[in-house]
């Protein structure tokens, strides 16, 4: 599929997800109830956006020493840089940003970075799963919801295995890629090889129990970030619902719907998972609405805030990161 086609495809899928999220929405409640908003409450909301990102650079850390020496590399400017790439940027072009900004000084080369990158996104989808079953526990859910919670958790007890087995093997998976790798062209074949290399070097580094349990501990406390977030969102707008299942229900929801192809800053589909979250407690629509496009605003600003300031002490440019993308296809 092409570039384009991706592209429409998304933005397509936001204007649905738009649809459903201002779709008998009050206007006037809307306005109401965000203008009367607790403003105190919003400083946790952005400490936890904050800690999110930061908590995503100590995991990150971990798995890319893992591949090669780091130096004083800004690990923490690249993972904001890539989040606000994600926000401004068609088709999640921040995952391709991340690896390029850290592959700058030429210690860890672009594809081994982004090897990293798939198992982040790896062991987001175990904690997805593991908050998904925890989501069961604590709210009752319709017979579809549970269903679908109950057909992530077996996707990831399967992702589960396969990071378990990919650490166990690792040494002869590396040997069977190179071989493939040896096959094809040249310029095709170093690509397959280092990014191999890059990701196997990271899940084999997961064989220390300590850095299992640290890359672990990680994970769970970013995603318990997240679920902070979306409780201080709700004292924020004085929300009468339980506090700490709304919080998992709308963690887990609003990840599903982000991570369906969309517009740039998850347009729509953000703001229709908090929706359908928080339907889930009998809360309206309006309020609903208002609660995701508070929460949408707190992530929209801390991130291109964080990713402005990062930018501006790599000494980079927006034109820069808007390049990256095409670089990196580019070394393919």
């Amino acid at each position: 599929m092409s570039r384009s086609v991706q592209i429409l495809v998304s933005l397509l899928i936001s204007a649905a997800a738009l649809w459903f999220s201002v779709h008998g929405v009050d206007v006037g409640s809307f306005w109401t109830d965000l203008a009367h908003a607790r403003i105190g409450w919003l400083g946790p909301m952005i400490f936890f956006a904050w800690a999110a990102l930061w908590l995503r650079a100590l995991r990150w850390r971990v798995l890319l020493e893992g591949v090669g020496p780091l130096g004083d590399s800004s690990v923490f400017y690249a993972t904001c840089i890539g989040f606000m790439g994600n926000m401004v940027l068609p088709l999640r072009a921040g995952e391709a940003i991340k690896p390029l900004v850290i592959a700058r000084d030429g210690r860890i080369s672009m594809p081994a970075a982004l090897a990293t990158v798939a198992i982040e996104r790896l062991l987001d989808l175990i904690m997805l799963g593991l908050f998904a079953g925890i989501t069961l526990l604590l709210v009752p859910a319709t017979d579809f919801l549970r269903a679908a919670a109950q057909t992530l958790v077996v996707v990831v007890a399967v992702a589960i295995a396969g990071l378990f087995a990919a650490i166990r093997f690792s040494d002869w998976i590396e040997r069977q890629t190179g071989r493939l790798a040896d096959r094809l062209p040249l310029f095709l074949g170093r690509f397959v090889k280092e990014g191999a290399r890059g990701f196997l070097r990271g899940v084999h580094a997961l064989r220390n129990l300590r850095t299992l349990l640290t890359v672990f501990a990680y994970s769970a406390l970013v995603w318990l970030c997240a679920v902070g977030g979306f409780m201080t969102g709700a004292l924020a707008l004085e929300i009468a619902a339980p506090l700490v299942p709304l919080g998992f229900a709308t963690t887990v929801v609003v990840a599903a719907a982000v991570s369906v192809p969309s517009a740039p800053g998850f347009i729509g589909v953000f703001w229709a998972g908090a929706e359908i979250a928080l339907g889930m407690f009998g809360v309206s629509k309006s309020v609903g609405f208002t609660f995701g496009v508070l929460s949408w605003l707190v992530q929209m600003v801390v991130i291109i805030s964080l990713g402005m300031w990062s930018l501006s002490r790599l000494n980079l440019s927006l034109g820069d990161v808007k390049a990256a993308p095409s670089e990196a296809t580019g070394s393919l």
